[in-house]
């Protein structure tokens, strides 16, 4: 609202008027009058915008946040003025109040006149209690009767009171998505409730004649604006389910603890620091929901929920827990991720029922040997923490599924580990590990061994020893060679060793005979043994940023091979053998030594993507041309003088570059290849 938003003094609402009159009565002060729209803007409606505010948050002392939520109640954008802000409010409450009560506003909408807390406070009321009646069974066709329609918003929201004693006896009552920012006291009439949905409004405050409805069982009061309850609460001694999710609450009132039948409570995404002791009291208690808040500690009561199965803290402030901690007998979940703890109580341990601990993203350094109690525990997650060792406790964890270590900073594994035989899958990539213990074989059953980016030189030899291994990670380690025994691994699917020192392979790398996918770019190999044509069921084998200079003729056994990266090597010459590999879909070879290239590579009939660009090709065999797949072809800088007639055949060809050569002359027909979508011939003699 700007400063002529009035036309004149005179036509400002007394509730406004006042306040100016009084400063503009003393002489001395009579230039403010006479720029009275200035003083409006900053002085009067922002006082009228606090009232409105202390409305909805009646209990709050802090001007602040209720203007955040008064803002969030109507959709306010932040840069606005407050008094700009006080006339969109009166602007939706009027337009809500025309959709309710059309004739009544049907000439005049937003006088301003109206402006006045009083005139809000009645909209507030009168507008909640008719968006509550729609909801009643049979209340929006009774708010249509013609005689109903011709009353005043005031007077329809008089008759609820009376009209809602019809339905004293309701147990249900949905009012979700109902648009109400105010609770009507007329909710206190329906005391045989027993479920109450208020989900998924703009209620800001719940009003203390909540507790009349002491039958109450369930009370969904999630997606709104709350930021504290009535110390009634309390009085709701059947509820046995809360729903205060995604809300705005910094603290619970101590009464809480007397709702004594509460099984389920969720204030997850909340704004609480703290818990009252009382919590304690809820002994019934069976789901705990208090992730995304602000807590930084728990109260030492939180152990008297014995019974409590499942308790989610992640994404808190938790800097410790309690010595209770331990007494959650009961407790087979928690989570506590995404909090700043440094340690664990020893008095973890005693959780012998717990079978899911989650403590990701903390600043955990160490473990309590105690962890090793939890005999029921089937899946730890201790990723992202600063863990330089573990316990060789760790390894009585016999029933352990998943166990995740990684992002830590972990130098070394306790040959204990080799205990948990039970173990599928071990992640472990991120850390400092310069060796693995000999245990590391008796992990009999794991599928799954993440080891990337850690400092490994080398395997042990026990490697082999895991028969049922289908994943292995080593990328980005120091690894210079590989033991012979990784050849006993003939149920691997997936090995990466990418980024490592490697300058030769094991014969007995042929052994493996499941292997699909191997990955060894960025190494320093100079051949591959005779022995790699035995991976028959390969199907991806990347070798690109390597050293080397020729391929053995068993290359082409691999008759399952679809992609064959070999690009920054010292290829000069491919062996004839090439042509075999009849699945081949990518051929990778650019940046390597090539003079010529094989007839043969006219056989790769299933071939769609060739790259030879950056090596010193003089020229192409005519046998290019039976690619009758072949859809990019990339030639760039090479010393090609000519092309054979032959590559007009390649009739699904989309992409041919043929940058910086040497030709002097160009077939016609290459131009008019059907598929050709691109074609690059710039920097030759054309």
């Amino acid at each position: 609202m700007n400063s002529n938003s009035f036309s004149s003094i005179e036509s400002l609402p007394n509730e406004l008027l006042s306040p100016i009159l009084e400063i503009c009565i003393t002489p001395s002060l009579f230039s403010v009058c006479r720029s009275w729209r200035i003083l409006l803007v900053n002085a009067v409606m922002p006082a009228l915008y606090k009232k409105i505010a202390a409305l909805h948050l009646p209990q709050g002392k802090n001007d602040i946040p209720k203007a955040l939520i008064l803002d969030k109640i109507y959709k306010l954008e932040s840069e606005l003025t407050t008094a700009e802000k006080v006339k969109q409010i009166f602007k939706q409450v009027f337009s809500l109040a025309r959709s309710l009560s059309p004739l009544e506003f049907h000439l005049a909408i937003e006088k301003k006149k109206d402006l006045t807390i009083a005139n809000y406070s009645s909209y507030l009321l009168n507008i909640n209690r008719l968006l509550l009646w729609k909801k009643l069974p049979g209340g929006d066709a009774y708010l249509r009767r013609e005689e109903i329609k011709t009353l005043s918003l005031e007077k329809k929201g008089g008759l609820l009171r009376e009209w809602i004693r019809e339905y004293e006896n309701l147990t249900v009552l949905d009012l979700s998505q109902a648009g109400l920012t105010y609770l009507p006291p007329e909710i206190g009439q329906l005391s045989q409730l027993k479920e109450l949905d208020l989900r998924y409004n703009k209620l800001a405050t719940l009003p203390a004649y909540i507790g009349k409805l002491t039958r109450l069982e369930r009370l969904r009061l999630g997606k709104n604006q709350l930021s504290s309850l009535p110390n009634e609460i309390g009085q709701l001694s059947g509820l046995q389910k809360l729903n205060l999710q995604d809300n705005q609450l910094s603290s619970l009132p101590k009464e809480i603890g007397q709702l004594s039948r509460l099984q389920d409570l969720d204030l997850q995404y909340n704004q609480l620091s703290s818990l009252p002791e009382e919590i304690g009291q809820l002994s019934g208690l069976r789901n705990l929901y208090l992730q995304h808040n602000q807590l930084s500690s728990l109260p030492e009561e939180i152990g008297q929920l014995s019974g409590l199965p499942d308790l989610d803290l992640q994404h808190n402030q938790l800097s410790s827990l309690p010595e209770e901690i331990g007494q959650l007998s009961g407790l087979q979940k928690l989570n506590l991720q995404h909090n700043q703890l440094s340690s664990l109580p020893e008095e973890i341990g005693q959780l012998s029922g717990l079978q899911k601990l989650n403590l990701q993203h903390n600043q955990l350094s160490s473990l309590p040997e105690e962890i090793g109690q939890l005999s029921g525990l089937q899946k730890l997650n201790l990723q992202h923490n600063q863990l330089s060792s573990l316990p060789k406790e760790i390894g009585q964890l016999s029933g352990l599924r998943n166990l995740y270590l990684e992002h830590n900073q972990l130098s070394s594994l306790p040959e204990e580990i080799g205990q948990l035989s039970g173990l599928p899958d071990l992640y472990l990539q991120h850390n400092q590990l310069s060796s693995l213990p000999k245990g590391i074989g008796l992990l009999s059953r794991l599928r799954n061994l993440y080891l990337e980016h850690n400092q490994l030189s080398s395997l042990p030899e026990e490697i082999g020893q895991l028969s049922g291994l289908y994943h292995l990670y080593l990328e980005h380690n120091q690894l210079s060679s590989l033991p012979k025994e990784i050849g006993q691994l003939s149920g691997l699917d997936h090995l990466n060793l990418q980024h490592n020192q490697l300058s030769s392979l094991p014969e007995e790398i042929g052994l493996l005979s499941g292997l699909r996918n191997l990955y060894l770019e960025h190494n320093q190999l100079t051949s591959l043994p005779e022995k790699i044509g035995q991976l028959s069921g390969l199907y991806h084998l990347y070798l690109e940023h390597n050293q080397l200079s020729s391929l053995p003729k068993e290359i082409g056994q691999l008759s399952k091979l679809g992609t064959l990266n070999l690009q920054y090597n010292q290829l000069s010459s491919l062996p004839k053998e090439i042509g075999q590999l009849s699945r081949l879909r990518y051929l990778g070879l650019q940046h390597n030594q090539l003079s010529s290239l094989p007839k043969e590579i006219g056989q790769l009939s299933y071939l769609q993507h060739l790259y030879l660009q950056h090596n010193q090709l003089s020229n192409l065999p005519k046998e290019i041309g039976q690619l009758s797949r072949l859809q990019h072809l990339e030639l760039q800088h090479n010393q090609l003088t000519n092309l054979p007639e032959e590559i007009t055949q390649l009739s699904q060809l989309e992409k041919l570059v043929l940058t910086e050569n040497a030709l002097a002359n160009l077939s016609v027909g290459i131009k008019q290849l059907p598929a050709l979508k691109e074609l690059n011939l710039e920097e030759n003699l054309l």
